[in-house]
């Protein structure tokens, strides 16, 4: 699972391990109907703090492509994590589900419902596993709570203050070159963070999963939704120091992310993310590209 570039909260795996449901301004619908195929398929209640190590209990469906990323320092090349991740569609929902290997014998599972019709985000959790113990966790759900007096309103379609890499075309109209969008990822129950982003010229790039051509997003935090009572000349003055993100998309469907450069929280280390591999889970390799290294195996840590 990934934090949005420039998110305002520390990295994930120094989280609170408290449960916080925060507020958003959409609705779930089928929420009961999507609330049971989460709980049967072991994304949330009871079964989703059982023992996380066994085989099966967070493995894709035969024939869902399951794409491999490797998360580095830039500037000295440690490896922070490898993510493993693949979209199960439900009715009219995409659940975008990531498991996430970390140092330390310790992993991540998360899951993010997509409405396919609309921008934001409408369900969101994340924890944290040791050796199969669950160790930390996050809860988000997109409702209509009534707005506490004082508060600023929040944008209609939000997102967690985690996202997966995909809800930077999310927010497009298309993911075509000179697109622009408006990413909002709520970091408290009151207030939220806009990111613009913005796509550039079509470029071919090379990285381990092979030779792509790919469109080139920016992503840069909204200064004056961090600092919404500053005056606006020096808003002005800031915005041009505050870092961007530079990732790159397949040119084409099905858009694959094949590498992000830049931080992952303000004040965070420069890092590099790669696209390793996809394949489909129990088939052979979906393309030559991954053929090298195809895993037919359960997508597990």
């Amino acid at each position: 699972m990934l934090l949005g570039p420039l998110a305002a909260i520390p990295p994930r795996v120094s989280d609170a391990a408290d449960v916080i449901p925060l507020r958003a301004t959409a609705t779930t619908r089928g929420g009961g109907q999507i609330d049971a195929w989460l709980i049967e398929r072991g994304l949330i209640g009871h079964a989703r703090f059982g023992d996380q190590s066994s085989q099966g209990l967070m493995a894709p469906p035969s024939g869902i492509e399951v794409d491999e990323t490797r998360q580095s320092v830039k500037q000295t090349g440690q490896v922070l994590m490898t993510l493993k991740a693949w979209d199960e569609i439900v009715g009219d929902d995409t659940v975008h589900i990531e498991v996430s290997t970390l140092p330390n014998n310790q992993y991540e599972v998360g899951f993010w419902l997509l409405p396919n019709h609309l921008p934001g985000c409408t369900i969101f959790e994340w924890t944290l596993f040791e050796n199969g113990r669950a160790l930390q966790s996050r809860f988000w759900r997109a409702d209509a709570r009534p707005r506490v007096i004082g508060t600023p309103d929040l944008p209609n379609y939000l997102y967690p203050d985690a996202i997966p890499w995909m809800a930077f075309l999310r927010v497009l109209d298309a993911p075509r070159e000179g697109a622009e969008g408006t990413l909002n990822q709520q970091i408290t129950p009151y207030n939220y963070v806009g990111q613009d982003i913005i796509v550039g010229r079509i470029e071919r790039i090379t990285v381990p999963a092979g030779d792509f051509s790919a469109i080139k997003v920016t992503a840069q935090v909204d200064v004056a939704t961090m600092l919404p009572h500053w005056p606006h000349f020096i808003l002005h003055i800031i915005k041009p120091v505050v870092p961007k993100d530079t990732l790159y998309f397949e040119s084409t469907a099905p858009f694959r992310l094949l590498k992000q450069e830049g931080p992952i929280f303000v004040g965070g280390p420069e890092v590099v993310t790669e696209l390793m591999r996809y394949y489909v889970a129990g088939a052979q390799a979906a393309t030559p590209l991954a053929a090298a290294n195809a895993d037919t195996s359960i997508v597990r840590p």
